[in-house]
């Protein structure tokens, strides 16, 4: 009996002995870098990492480099560029950069324009206007053919026409109309049209007809005047379009530039957060943050520098994850043995 005892004891301590070294040995070995676009957790706002789920971004392709960051942070949806149709260089880089972004797995919002305040030969006029039809048709295609989740037949065009042999009233309608042929051809998403903030209402007395979203650019105000009239604008979209048919393709506190707001950057964050919860309050499921890079909008200032209102009001968290995020080694001791744990650090 003492020996048949003893024979288990010892065989007892071998296991025991086996277990910990093989634990030992797996906890020791490296665990390679997590890639936070992977990451599915889910929060209490249905965000990945604490922000509004409707937030999208607008950036231009020159900053195609942070796509990756972009997606990591859960900004899915990003409306790139909106090139005018006539500048050809820019046209073409723009759908070099998009085959890109589209394969990563953003949702690219996109179209073409006729932006008279990038070259005044760009001025939208009844002899031009077939021209720009032809133009925009073309894009469609192009967008249906290459994947582009939702395509836009302009941005703020009223702001391009001459207002004369083509006035706002008479533009409308021809997009209206061309959103109908529009139709026929693109039909990966939505057909949308972004409208300055003014023009708002006349929209609404024409209504969209087969323009499935009609969105709005809004800003508080601009060059030292601000008040609350872009809250009214947001209502106003949500009551005649509803809010699946309507969304803020651009917000920002300033049309400016931000230090034009404030120049300090708390200041700031806390605005662009009363302008985040307003929109989410209202129905509105979708709004892009415009822009991502520049010194007078951006998130990212020209330098390479982000703006408070990342964290704060964007990411409404305490620190920014990148595309694939750093590893720092701790050590903790174990029974006849020491082992290296990566912990994933958020940066």
């Amino acid at each position: 009996m003492l020996k048949n005892l003893k024979y288990s004891i010892v065989f007892i301590l071998i296991i025991t002995l086996l277990f910990v070294v093989v634990m030992s040995l797996a906890i020791s070995k490296p665990v390679q870098n997590i890639n936070t676009a992977g990451v599915k957790a889910q929060n209490e706002n249905g965000s990945k990492y604490g922000k509004w789920p409707g937030l999208g971004m607008g950036l231009f392709f020159p900053q195609a480099s942070y796509v990756d960051t972009l997606l990591a942070n859960g900004f899915e949806e990003l409306r790139i560029d909106i090139p005018d149709y006539q500048n050809t260089e820019w046209l073409s880089t723009s759908k070099a950069a998009l085959s890109g972004i589209i394969a990563k797995g953003a949702k690219v919002i996109w179209g073409v324009s006729s932006n008279s305040s990038n070259d005044a030969a760009y001025t939208i006029t009844a002899a031009n206007w077939a021209t720009f039809r032809t133009a925009i048709l073309n894009a469609a295609q192009w967008a249906q053919n290459n994947g582009v989740y939702e395509f836009q037949i302009g941005n703020e065009e009223e702001s391009h026409n001459d207002g004369k042999t083509l006035t706002d009233a008479q533009l409308r309608t021809n997009l209206k109309s061309l959103a109908t042929e529009v139709q026929a051809i693109f039909t990966n998403g939505n057909v949308s049209y972004s409208c300055r903030a003014l023009d708002i209402d006349d929209w609404i007395s024409l209504g969209k007809g087969d323009i499935d979203i009609l969105a709005s650019n809004i800003y508080r105000g601009t060059g030292g005047s601000y008040d609350d009239t872009w809250k009214t604008s947001i209502t106003n979209l949500v009551n005649a379009f509803g809010a699946n048919g309507t969304y803020i393709t651009e917000f920002n506190l300033s049309a400016s530039s931000l230090d034009d707001y404030s120049t300090d950057e708390a200041v700031q964050a806390e605005a662009l957060t009363e302008m985040i919860e307003y929109i989410k309050d209202s129905g509105i499921t979708r709004a892009l943050y415009f822009v991502w890079q520049s010194d007078n909008h951006g998130v990212v200032k020209n330098d390479g520098t982000y703006r408070l209102l990342w964290n704060q009001a964007l990411l409404n968290s305490g620190s920014m994850k990148f595309a694939t995020v750093p590893t720092k080694t701790i050590t903790v001791s174990l029974p006849g043995a020491i082992a290296h744990i990566p912990r994933i650090i958020n940066r």
